[in-house]
């Protein structure tokens, strides 16, 4: 029996949505452990965040290329631009948020959680629309 359209649809954005959630949940993983250790050494949090925001953009770009949107296209530099984009605008948010968690005085954990939850949406929308068109 054919399968209804829309339910398709609602279908493929959930795992989609569901894969971009994990795949998230590793890339915070890595960036919240580069940041620890960074700290740990010395580093300032402030200072030491854009440098671990990298290492989360390129875990999370080929993770989402390969298995939430499951790109056809070989990966280009052009891609790996767009999404590096995208991205940067939804890290800019992420930033903005975690900043003013610390001057508020939170904890370290708080303000970077506060500052992912903040960015997820926007970032699955533009990314998701990217991948669409591929």
């Amino acid at each position: 029996m054919p399968q209804n359209p829309a339910r398709a649809r609602a279908i493929q954005w959930f795992t989609q949505a569901s894969r971009f959630g994990v795949v998230g949940v590793v890339g915070a993983g890595l960036d919240y452990l580069a940041l620890t250790q960074a700290v740990a050494h010395g580093a300032s949090p402030y200072a030491a965040r854009p440098f671990t925001l990298v290492i989360a953009v390129v875990v999370t770009w080929w993770l989402n290329r390969s298995l939430t949107f499951a790109a056809k296209a070989p990966p280009s530099w052009r891609e790996f631009g767009h999404y590096a984009a995208i991205t940067t605008t939804g890290l800019a948010i992420q930033l903005a948020v975690y900043w003013g968690g610390l001057a508020l005085g939170a904890p370290i954990w708080l303000a970077f959680l506060t500052g992912i939850a903040s960015s997820v949406v926007f970032s699955f929308l533009r990314v998701r629309r990217m991948f669409s068109k591929r």
